[in-house]
């Protein structure tokens, strides 16, 4: 069976188009490979450094010791500090784990309380001079 011409030449400009569409193809990937090289780094050629900053690490519960205050649990990572806030009182304890873990403000923490902002301002401050005895005498 032989093909007519109209149909040869309908099938090399098809070949011809589809090697047009393969090389553009190409291009593109090519292009794109390019543009991902310009901003990726192989593990390889990195510093210890800089994978050592990329890592993460597993935190467990166990890992903590938790603080009930108000309706928050307030986790400490740190022995000694965990410790050391275990002997402050329940106020100073409260709000320097409000101020420092939960990121309140003075004024967030008197809304809370109800008492004046300079209670709680001496509350921290006195808390804070005590936390700091306290860990320079485990030292």
């Amino acid at each position: 069976m032989h093909t007519s011409s109209f149909e040869h030449i309908i099938r090399i400009q098809f070949n011809a188009l589809m090697m047009t569409v393969i090389k553009c193809t190409v291009k593109s990937r090519n292009r794109q490979f390019a543009r991902h090289s310009k901003r990726e780094t192989l593990f390889c050629e990195l510093s210890d450094m800089k994978i050592f900053e990329q890592g993460t690490e597993d935190n467990y519960s166990c890992n903590y010791i938790p603080f009930k205050v108000l309706n928050y649990t307030i986790q400490v990572s740190n022995e000694k500090l965990a410790n050391a806030l275990y002997k402050l009182s329940d106020k100073e304890r409260e709000v320097i784990l409000l101020r420092y873990f939960q990121s309140m403000r003075d004024k967030e923490i008197t809304d809370l309380y109800q008492v004046s902002r300079s209670a709680i301002y001496r509350r921290r401050s006195n808390g804070l001079k005590k936390l700091k005895t306290l860990l320079k005498e485990r030292n």
